[in-house]
């Protein structure tokens, strides 16, 4: 399992209440020249990129840049123009455009679920069928801060609002089934289907709390420290196919890993800003052959590191086209190991995909 290379990439040759419409439509005219939004959206749109891979040749090539998604067209979905009256003039929220993205995942149908905080949604991209919505409330409680998502054995969507300090469940199709208490500020969420556990970490308590699908509480993993299982401020988990829980701990600047009984196994990082270090650790996943994966705020790429943490090799650099980001935050791979990240000041999420050790 040898990919220790470098942070290089390639262009090979070759993104209502609508009974006062008619009263509406000159209204619309004017608003269509007056966005106040501060991202470009010209500056920021998908480029033919060719194929972008990591590392440079001749090494094998051992991650793709597949797609960006930040609005509904980009999976072929269209809002409509009636919608677009509605969320333009009778005051509903933003159109379908991600803002802030921070949590990320995928479903089992390739539908992509992000967690926006601006907006204070949801959003759900299907590029399969081209369709497209978002949660904004959960029952008769609207979202204050969404922070992290993931996904059931069935599709349903857990959701954790960090202000509310509450996970919110919903169906596949984002009905509403029932929210728990979780802690005083749940940020990162991770569910083991096989074990049917959900785990959520709660940063101001500086544990990981353990729950069954019900919302009842199990246990808790871990306090404040810098000791092995020990935690400052721990934001995102991920749970991988073995069970396995990876906590980001991210003012001890490292990743912790824990067994599926909440028993330490292992750690690794450091604060630094070689190569190998962390600055602003904030997202984790694992691809198919134990390979961790860890974005950078404040270094703007994703870092892949074995197992007994060496690093073998990192993708992506600050900026606004392809491939490139400014303050990653959520992170994911689903079972097909294609990579998500929310790019969260690009306003974006970006897929990439890891192709293997060659």
């Amino acid at each position: 399992m040898e990919i220790d290379v470098t942070d290089e990439k390639r262009r090979a040759p070759g993104r209502v209440r609508l009974m006062q419409i008619a009263v509406l439509l000159p209204a619309l005219v004017i608003l269509a020249g007056c966005s106040t939004s501060t991202i470009d959206e010209n500056r920021l749109a998908p480029r033919d990129t060719g194929s972008l891979i990591w590392p440079n040749p001749p090494e094998a090539a051992r991650i793709s840049y597949l797609s960006t998604v930040r609005k509904a067209k980009d999976v072929g979905a269209d809002t409509g123009f009636l919608a677009k009256l509605a969320y333009y003039v009778l005051g509903k929220k933003k159109d379908d455009g991600i803002y802030k993205p921070y949590g990320v995942t995928a479903d089992s149908a390739g539908r992509i679920i992000v967690a926006d905080t601006a907006l204070k949604r949801v959003h759900v991209f299907d590029p399969r069928k081209k369709k497209y919505f978002y949660i904004d409330e959960a029952g008769d409680s609207e979202f204050s801060s969404p922070i992290a998502v993931a996904i059931g054995a069935d599709d349903e969507m857990y959701v954790t609002d960090s202000i509310l300090g509450k996970v919110f469940v919903f169906d596949r199709d984002g009905d509403f089934k029932y929210g728990f208490a979780a802690g005083r500020r749940p940020t990162g969420i991770a569910v083991d289907r096989t074990r049917k556990l959900i785990y959520v970490s709660d940063t101001v308590a500086q544990n990981v709390k353990v729950y069954d699908l019900k919302g009842g509480l199990l246990r808790t993993i871990g306090r404040r420290g810098t000791g092995p299982g020990e935690f400052n401020y721990p934001v995102d988990l991920f749970v991988d196919r073995n069970g396995e829980l990876y906590v980001i701990d991210s003012m001890n600047y490292r990743v912790e890993m824990f067994d599926d009984t909440g028993k330490f196994v292992a750690k690794f990082g450091k604060q630094g800003d070689g190569t190998g270090n962390f600055g602003r650790p904030k997202g984790v996943a694992v691809d198919r052959d134990g390979h961790i994966y860890v974005a950078d705020a404040l270094f703007d790429t994703v870092q892949i590191f074995d197992r007994e943490g060496r690093f073998l090799l990192n993708f992506g650099s600050i900026g606004t086209e392809a491939g490139m980001f400014w303050m990653p935050c959520g992170l994911f791979i689903d079972s097909g190991d294609n990579i998500y990240v929310s790019d969260s000041y690009n306003g974006r999420v970006q897929v990439f995909e890891y192709l293997g050790n060659g």
